[in-house]
């Protein structure tokens, strides 16, 4: 197998041309990044105060959609993955992820004094633990506006109403199988190529992993996968051997 980079943008957006191999080959390496590649995403949050024009689950999956950084939390949570590989597939989709793989991340914000209005940004998601690098990806993606309002009744101006929103998150490592906020690609898609006959794979991510570490991951996980189908034939083969040998 070939491999060649004919055009990169930054660390999220890189254009493969992979010779040597077949389109199903390239598609597998897709389906991994897709659904198997793991990512550090909100996935519970706790709402003490909600005053916004959003409802709590709109606040909540607006929340689950932002991109994280993972940092040094995110390397450790995958190491922590592999050292847990086999009972984790053996648990299967609705598998939870350890409290090692988590971080909690703050949101305080509130309308203006006066009458007026402000939009509250991911930048403004605080990490609990500062140090281990846990950040949005962007930080000027919008969760919600907030608004401060006031009436005027008999000529008379009431105090002004602010609104305001008052929540923590807790983000943990999971995979895009389980849900779409964990899958760090945003598009994944291949095509083949008559010129090289070669098939051109385009890997576009979210901001939370570098192109390079998503590709790298998906070629590791699709190779222990591989080592184990050939290691569960074998012991089957074996299994089967034994069991002719005792009948005769």
């Amino acid at each position: 197998m070939k491999l060649k980079i004919a055009e990169r943008r930054g660390e999220e957006e890189v254009r493969l041309v992979v010779s040597g191999v077949g389109t199903r080959f390239v598609n597998a390496i897709r389906r991994v990044l897709l659904a198997e590649v793991p990512k550090l995403a909100i996935d519970e949050v706790k709402i003490y105060e909600n005053s916004s024009l959003l409802y709590d689950e709109q606040l909540a999956l607006r929340l689950a959609l932002i991109p994280l950084k993972c940092g040094e939390v995110g390397e450790g949570g995958r190491k922590g993955e592999e050292e847990k590989k086999g009972e984790g597939e053996r648990k299967g989709k609705g598998e939870r992820k350890g409290e090692e793989s988590s971080v909690t991340l703050s949101l305080r914000a509130e309308s203006p004094e006066r009458v007026g209005e402000r939009t509250v940004y991911s930048k403004e998601l605080v990490s609990s633990e500062p140090g281990v690098g846990v950040r949005p990806a962007l930080e000027n993606i919008p969760i919600v506006k907030l608004i401060s309002t006031q009436r005027e009744i008999s000529g008379i101006k009431t105090t002004v109403a602010r609104q305001k929103i008052s929540v923590d998150a807790v983000a943990r490592l999971g995979r895009g199988r389980e849900h779409a906020k964990w899958q760090p690609v945003t598009a994944c898609g291949y095509k083949p190529d008559a010129d090289e006959n070669a098939v051109v794979l385009s890997v576009e991510g979210d901001g939370s992993l570098s192109v390079d570490e998503m590709v790298t991951e998906a070629a590791r996980l699709m190779r222990e996968k591989c080592e184990r189908l050939v290691e569960e034939l074998s012991l089957s083969e074996a299994e089967s051997e034994t069991e002719s040998e005792t009948r005769k």
